[in-house]
């Protein structure tokens, strides 16, 4: 049983890789299921069993595509558990870094379709880890624990620091990223902290 189970996901990996590479090429519009297949080397007919729909198979190949991003986030918030003070700040400038890093190597090649997606996927992983940063300050003490929804901090950390950071260009962020860190400081109770 176990080994079937490996090589369903053996399979969708496989599906799910070679879709990243035709999504990444041609957008998610000119991308078919067809497409995907062939470049796998079997019928379209098998793409059914592995996935329900083009969607699905475009939700596998985004989360493939972060799986080496989404390495490092998960070290900073496990590093954080016994330094937590500077997690935030590590972890914003690594999604800044690693923005920077995909620009370079992407942004001129791919579809909006698929860069909209990506965009909106790294919001929320951003989301996951930092509510684990903010729940490990609210454990430490380092921020107060109130009557406001960690869940509206959260948000406004992930979307704002996201946007910031996924919507401008590097030059127009690194202007604001002083600003920002002060005013995240604030908002947080963390004081100058950040």
């Amino acid at each position: 049983m176990v080994k079937n189970e490996e090589r369903t996901e053996a399979k969708k990996a496989e599906i799910a890789a070679a879709a990243l590479e035709l999504f990444f090429e041609r957008g998610y519009d000119g991308t078919s299921i067809r497409m995907i297949q062939r470049k796998v080397g079997k019928e379209a007919g098998l793409f059914y069993y592995y996935f329900d729909s083009k969607d699905a198979v475009f939700e596998a190949a985004i989360d493939l595509f972060f799986v080496s991003y989404e390495k490092p986030m998960k070290e900073i918030v496990e590093n954080g558990k016994s330094n937590p003070e500077p997690e935030l700040t590590k972890f914003i400038d690594y999604i800044d870094k690693a923005a920077q890093e995909f620009r370079a190597q992407y942004l001129k090649k791919l579809h909006w379709s698929v860069l909209s997606a990506i965009r909106e996927h790294t919001m929320l992983v951003m989301k996951k880890y930092i509510r684990q940063i903010l729940d490990n300050y609210l454990e430490k003490g380092i921020i107060a624990k109130t009557d406001l929804s960690t869940d509206v901090a959260v948000n406004l950390l992930a979307f704002g620091v996201g946007g910031s950071i996924l919507y401008q260009s590097g030059e127009e962020y690194r202007l604001q990223r002083e600003d920002l860190k002060r005013l995240i400081a604030l908002l947080s109770g963390v004081g100058d902290e950040l």
